[in-house]
């Protein structure tokens, strides 16, 4: 086997490289005159001996993976994750398991190939490895750090789809658009008339300003709203209240006038039952079907439906969520398969058609 005479020139090959050696015989103790590279102590390093410590050192080294893995993984950590917050989840949202893994996948695959966007498929597998350990709410409420945007390249007002592709990490969308402008973050009382609020905060309908969403203990009242299995528990004759945790099981002691005690955890499958006050099964139905309060009980829309018209005590009825490229309604329905969006082309029509988001349209 040729041998290397000059150190000079293995330093410069191994330069860089942290391996590790796998056993006691690829490295040994070879004592404090050991020349680097030379893996079984003869005093010289053999190509056959650079070639192991190279191999070894690039086994060390995380495998590389592309956007197509990264958005699979993705998926599949975010609709196993929906399964368990919110009862039959990707069937209740999605029509099944796997048209969520299909869909997420399209999304997150659409995010990573946006103009300037600084997010990767490494921030992509760092979000999947946080997932499972989330709570539900912040699952829901997209609060998982790991899972955020990461600042992007479009400074404050430059076209976007995506929160990723903006410096402010914040894409204000356009109501009855799928296209945006980067804008900075929201503050509690802006508009959110013709534009989303950014991450933490919901557009109050009443009053269409962002408000941010409380957590368990923060004051709340019907303008300043509660986190996903929270309930807001104002006292009679109270201007506000407090953010309280939902009921979770069966027959769990509730308000459904949310005066002395929580609500129930719609997302889990319960409500509270107004003769026995305490936590109930809903009633799971299908498109075509009446939804809401129906005599006593509530039924709630699964399969991949939502229910338009309910009000009080008064039925509304569950429609199929409508497909990408066909009509839509944000006030009669149907709605469309997440995460395509209602577009009607202004802030103030309500009709339009279902259009899954593509930053190449937004300029």
């Amino acid at each position: 086997m040729k041998r290397i005479a000059s150190a000079g020139l293995l330093v410069a090959l191994l330069s860089g490289f942290c391996w590790y050696a796998p056993s006691p015989s690829v490295a040994q103790c070879c004592g404090s005159q050991q020349c680097a590279g030379d893996l079984n102590c003869d005093g010289e390093v053999t190509i056959d001996e650079i070639i192991t410590a190279v191999n070894s050192a690039l086994g060390g080294c995380p495998p590389v993976v592309g956007a197509d893995q990264a958005c699979a993984d993705l998926a599949t950590a975010d609709c196993t994750k929906l399964d368990q917050c919110v009862f039959n989840g990707t069937t209740v949202r999605y029509g099944g398991a796997s048209t969520c893994r299909n869909r997420q996948k399209q999304a997150c695959l659409v995010r990573l190939g946006a103009t300037g966007t600084g997010n990767s498929p490494t921030d992509v597998e760092q979000c999947v490895s946080s997932v499972p350990a989330s709570t539900c709410s912040d699952f829901e409420l997209g609060n998982i750090p790991d899972c955020e945007a990461k600042i992007g390249g479009g400074a404050i007002g430059a076209a976007c789809a995506f929160p990723g592709q903006c410096e402010s990490s914040n894409c204000a969308i356009v109501n009855g658009s799928n296209c945006g402008t980067c804008a900075p973050a929201s503050h509690a009382g802006d508009s959110c008339a013709t534009t989303s609020c950014s991450h933490g905060f919901t557009c109050i309908a009443a009053t269409q300003q962002c408000q941010p969403i409380g957590n368990d203990g923060n004051v709340c009242d019907s303008n300043h709203p509660c986190a996903p299995g929270l309930t807001c528990v104002i006292p009679a004759a109270a201007a506000s209240g407090t953010c309280d945790v939902s009921g979770a099981s069966l027959g769990i002691r509730c308000d459904p006038k949310h005066q002395t005690a929580a609500g129930c955890n719609t997302g889990l499958g319960f409500y509270c039952n107004a003769t026995s006050n305490t936590c109930a099964p809903v009633t799971y139905v299908t498109a075509g079907s009446q939804c809401g309060s129906v005599g006593s009980q509530v039924y709630t829309c699964t399969n991949g439906s939502t229910c338009f018209g309910a009000q009080g005590s008064t039925p509304g009825t569950c429609l199929a969520d409508a497909i990408d490229g066909t009509a839509c309604d944000t006030e009669t329905g149907p709605s469309c398969i997440a995460p395509a969006r209602c577009v009607t082309g202004s802030p103030t029509a309500t009709t339009g058609t279902c259009r899954f988001p593509d930053p190449t349209k937004c300029s």
